[in-house]
């Protein structure tokens, strides 16, 4: 398999590869893409702030601290809102594309009560489109946008767990202070942790990554607003020692999700993270280095019972 490293630029995603790393963790940053594609063709009517809602802005440059820890990344370039690379490639809304009858994939959506599908068909309860998008559009950013990220960080896990033998991902997202009015409009704890309800880590990292936000004074969740979407799923495996792990961040707590500017607290955010990201970082090298050690001490006494 080809390096991670060796893949070709792409202009719909950043890679940041550190093909020297010496620790299995890496960063993805789905939902953190800015540049709006001339062909998005959303509602001309719409405020910008709305048809922005649906992207984790900000989210990239408050765990940017990851760079100088020698992590490597990858951040989708493009709107959530364009296409949705946390969703299933069949999680589409028949009812947004022009003669859905004749797709030539599947059509099986999980978020057609608040538009949440791979092609998001509405942010703050408000419709983005008022048109169909054609299958031509459709299947361009799939093949340009999903495939290319998932076949991107496919190669990074990989390379990862084949040199480290394990390998650790953060995947970084935002959330709402609140729950929709059809949700039940709840507040959501600051910080939430999803796991896929324990199936897609090791439950020592998801206790680690928790104890380090609550010991920095924010309230955390584990699983108890998002267990984690697409990516957590295709993911995390920790079966092969292949682990992921969703971060929500409370908008709130950085910027006024209004306005969609930062707030005065976004730099001690950006701080909390990056120590959060040097602390986390030193547990995965310990892990690693205790399963090496328990390797050595077995691969020892085989060779003294077969000696």
């Amino acid at each position: 398999m080809a390096d991670a490293g060796s893949l070709p630029a792409d202009p719909n995603i950043t890679v940041d590869w550190r093909a020297e790393a010496e620790v299995p963790l890496l960063l993805s940053f789905p939902h953190s893409g800015s540049t709006y594609p001339e062909d998005f063709g959303y509602d001309a009517s719409l405020p910008f702030n709305v048809v922005d809602y649906p992207s984790d802005k900000y989210v990239d440059e408050l765990f940017s601290g990851g760079a100088a820890l020698g992590l490597s990344s990858i951040r989708a370039n493009f709107p959530r809102a364009y296409i949705d690379v946390n969703r299933h490639q069949h999680d589409i809304d028949g009812a947004m594309l022009e003669e859905p009858e004749l797709w030539y994939g599947r059509m099986q959506p999980t978020g057609l009560r608040d538009g949440t599908t791979l092609f998001w068909s509405q942010a703050k309860e408000t419709a983005l489109y008022d048109r169909k998008l054609s299958h031509a559009e459709a299947k361009k950013r799939l093949a340009t946008c999903h495939v290319i990220y998932h076949q991107a960080l496919t190669g990074m896990v990989e390379t990862t767990r084949r040199k480290h033998g394990a390998v650790v991902v953060l995947d970084c997202h935002s959330m709402m202070k609140f729950d929709t009015t059809a949700q039940g409009g709840r507040a959501r704890p600051e910080v939430d942790i999803g796991t896929r309800r324990g199936e897609s880590c090791d439950p020592a990292l998801a206790a680690r990554l928790v104890e380090c936000f609550e010991r920095r004074g924010y309230d955390v969740g584990l699983n108890r607003r998002f267990a984690g979407g697409e990516i957590t799923l295709r993911y995390g495996w920790p079966e092969i020692d292949q682990h992921l792990l969703q971060i929500e961040l409370r908008r709130d707590l950085y910027m006024d999700e209004e306005t969609r500017l930062r707030n005065d607290r976004f730099d001690a955010v950006r701080e909390d993270c990056s120590d959060i990201l040097s602390e986390f970082r030193q547990f995965v090298s310990a892990r690693q280095q205790s399963r090496r050690n328990n390797g050595d001490r077995e691969h020892e006494e085989m060779e003294n019972t077969n000696g």
